[in-house]
């Protein structure tokens, strides 16, 4: 039971070093922006802003300002059309079409910690020239200052995205917006399903790979032990399993995937709930075949209970931190069961030795009564 431990906390370790640097390639890839309007099993690619913005019915156009903050004191969108009309709260409207057509805290007694302002106009109906765009920190409600904000402007399928922080009273520097003149912006959003399939399969793949030998080269340290075969640790043998881990985790990897796309409509908890038990289940499976001494069905259920725990894990990093935590966490679950499965020193059963080197099993006999068959 103690070597038991001994590959839980091996498996656990290796899988943390695993995901900590798949989140840094992935930062470093900028991986977030290639997925963002994708659902992806193992990463948070919904839009905050746009998720504001339809919980409170807004329009969507071209060009569109939209401004967020985090707590409940009032700031206000400001906007200036190349006609000279001026859109605020004042004046929400223009001859040109454009509106303003959220404002989210200007009411003391009803406010919310996720407001947004929206100001668009319908496509192709806007007036050509330069825009400016400004913030006003119109009212304080009793949240500390500075407020910090998002400013999104989004015209001609691009968007750009301006941070800032204001106090009370205080008014941001007044930007001009040329629509001709944002190649060089994001593009929008779209969904790239291709793409979630390629990084969920290369997560699975370095995750089946760092395992595979995480949980094979360690064994070697229990030369004198019953299960120990040197055959298992010849250079061919090491390559071989390594390789297997890395191709049925990429494998793991997109069937999770493909589940979660699958059974989203019944809802995300559940779609993420049903893909992460397939992808460890079907991680501990492969590794299997790919680790001495890790028995099948073991493994197989520890990486599928491994996985479903990854749910709770991944929604409480979401909640408290990021979604590359709840890589991290699920990644250390999985590593942490599959690896518990190791079963260098059999708890239930012992083996004999026979004289040709293979082994036989046993009945279960008594430590007093255990023998060890010798050559003749």
């Amino acid at each position: 039971m103690g070597v038991r431990l001994l590959f839980g906390a091996i498996g656990l370790a290796v899988a943390l070093v695993a995901a900590l640097g798949l989140n840094a390639l992935f930062d470093a890839l900028n991986t977030g922006a290639l997925l963002a309007g994708t659902q992806v099993l193992l990463f948070d690619t919904d839009d905050e802003v746009v998720e504001r913005l339809q919980e409170a019915g807004a329009q969507f156009g071209d060009p569109q300002f939209s401004l967020a903050w985090n707590n409940r004191n009032d700031l206000d969108l400001h906007v200036i059309d190349p006609a000279g009309n001026h859109i605020w709260y004042r004046q929400r409207t223009s001859p040109t079409g454009g509106e303003l057509d959220v404002d989210a805290n200007a009411d003391r007694l009803r406010t919310t910690e996720r407001p947004v302002e929206n100001i668009y106009w319908p496509p192709d109906n806007a007036p050509e020239g330069v825009y400016k765009v400004y913030v006003h920190h119109y009212a304080n409600h009793g949240a500390p200052d500075p407020t910090p904000y998002t400013l999104r402007i989004t015209i001609g399928g691009r968007t750009r995205e301006f941070q800032g922080s204001l106090r009370h009273g205080e008014e941001s520097q007044r930007m001009s917006i040329d629509p001709r003149a944002v190649d060089d912006w994001y593009p929008l959003p779209a969904e790239r399903m291709g793409w979630a399939f390629v990084v969920m399969g290369a997560w699975g793949a370095v995750l089946g790979l760092v395992l595979a030998l995480g949980l094979r080269l360690p064994q070697a340290f229990f030369r004198r032990h019953e299960a120990y075969d040197p055959r298992e640790f010849n250079v061919g043998r090491i390559v071989v399993g390594a390789l297997g881990g890395a191709v049925l985790g990429g494998l793991a990897g997109a069937l999770g995937q493909a589940l979660f796309g699958w059974f989203y409509g019944l809802g995300e908890d559940f779609a993420r709930l049903v893909g992460l038990a397939m992808l460890g289940g079907l991680l501990g499976y492969g590794l299997a075949h790919c680790v001495p001494n890790l028995p099948v069905n073991p493994a197989r259920w520890a990486g599928a209970i491994g996985g479903a725990l990854g749910l709770w894990a991944y929604g409480w990093a979401l909640q408290h931190y990021s979604d590359a935590t709840g890589r991290w966490l699920v990644a250390a679950l999985l590593g942490l069961a599959i690896g518990l499965m190791i079963t260098l020193i059999f708890w239930a059963m012992q083996y004999a030795l026979v004289p040709s080197g293979g082994t036989i099993r046993k009945e279960r006999l008594s430590k007093a009564y255990r023998l060890k068959a010798g050559g003749s």
